[in-house]
């Protein structure tokens, strides 16, 4: 596709006013740009936006008044548009246009299948959180990554070696026993099991202490308060963490938008019951702890339907749990000294080689080449 691709792409990034700039973040528009511009492909956008440096008025999206998305072959726009405040761009889909439209959704939630008939008129759907198990609804849906962007991996950049490392696991989610109910099921059964393994880190980053170096303080701004330098630090010093997310929806109907799918998945949440299907189970965690040389935890991929554009093995690129035998994840560890190294390794090469941003803006426009 690269060697064929020599058009523009078309950016609409958030313009909202009056909101915090973390609900502003275009983590995956950023992953792609970042992309493109490593592979030297002109794109362009409504709004400036993504400043770089705090020296200087320079963004990575940047708009220039007399590009409009017609000059354009792709046009792209993430779930940011759907919202009560927010229609979407004026004539988007007119009948004249020769541009292919993309829409990157990260929605937590999946009611806007059903209550936006006008996301169906995409010609590409590329979804976090995707479960190989439900429907969609359409054959333009495609498994996507929160991924990495250069942010993330510039704070990760050096990482120690392995020994060097705390034995710790840790746990830092903004949302926990408030939030997701696989978060805290997996780690009710999970910690009091591998404490005498690994030592338990959650201390929490109060979001009050924000940094003070110009460039820390720039981005945790921009991500809504984020960017943590010390966050990062106890991330590279630690052994294993837990990426967990998501909520159990039963197995039937396998539209995620219905009312008996939503209705479902509140009564299994209340009651505390737990499937063998996850929704929104993608996490920014899941990402920094790879990227950080972390052993990695979720759930089995497999198991419980979570789908990538390329999959990690389990016990070879992260750990994946079966939460009907926690126990055999802790036994498997303990019996084995050199695993937790082993796959620390082994998922940071894999997740800086697949999914940073130059792989992730060819595996778009392969995508989008193999499936017009």
């Amino acid at each position: 596709m690269l060697e064929k691709f020599s058009g523009k792409i078309y950016f609409y990034c958030d313009p909202k006013k009056g909101v915090p700039e973390g609900e502003k973040l275009q983590h995956l528009l950023i992953c792609l740009a970042e992309g493109f511009r490593v592979l030297g492909i002109p794109f362009f956008s409504n709004v400036n936006y993504w400043k770089e440096s705090p020296e200087k008025e320079e963004y990575l999206f940047r708009h220039h008044r007399d590009i409009t998305p017609d000059d354009c072959s792709i046009v792209v726009l993430s779930n940011s548009w759907f919202s009560p405040l927010h229609s979407l761009p004026e004539n988007l889909f007119h009948p004249k246009r020769k541009y292919i439209t993309a829409y990157l959704d990260a929605n937590d939630g999946d009611s806007t299948y059903s209550e936006k008939p006008e996301f169906r008129q995409f010609d590409f759907i590329f979804k976090n959180h995707f479960n190989r198990k439900l429907n969609y609804g359409g054959k333009n849906f495609y498994p996507w990554p929160f991924g990495l962007t250069n942010r993330i991996i510039r704070e990760l950049d050096e990482v120690p070696i392995f020994p060097d490392k705390k034995r710790h696991l840790l746990i830092n989610f903004r949302h926990w026993k408030a939030g997701h109910p696989v978060r805290n099921l997996t780690c009710r059964q999970l910690i009091p099991r591998i404490e005498n393994i690994l030592q338990i880190d959650n201390y929490l980053d109060s979001p009050d202490n924000h940094p003070l170096d110009p460039y820390h303080y720039l981005h945790w701004l921009q991500t809504g308060g984020r960017h943590y330098p010390n966050y990062y630090q106890r991330l590279k010093d630690s052994a294993a963490c837990a990426g967990f997310g998501g909520f159990f929806v039963p197995p039937w109907p396998r539209d995620p938008s219905s009312l008996m799918s939503r209705g479902g998945k509140a009564v299994l949440n209340k009651l505390k019951l737990k499937t063998n299907t996850i929704v929104q189970w993608d996490s920014w965690r899941f990402w920094e702890s790879l990227a950080a040389g972390c052993a990695t935890f979720h759930v089995d991929f497999d198991k419980y339907g979570l789908a990538l554009p390329l999959m990690p093995t389990n016990w070879k690129h992260y750990i994946g749990i079966d939460l009907d035998n926690v126990q055999e994840t802790v036994d498997r560890i303990a019996n084995d000294p050199g695993i937790l190294e082993r796959i620390s390794t082994e998922g940071r090469i894999w997740a800086l080689q697949h999914y940073s941003p130059v792989p992730t803006a060819l595996r778009f426009l392969e995508t989008i080449s193999q499936n017009l």
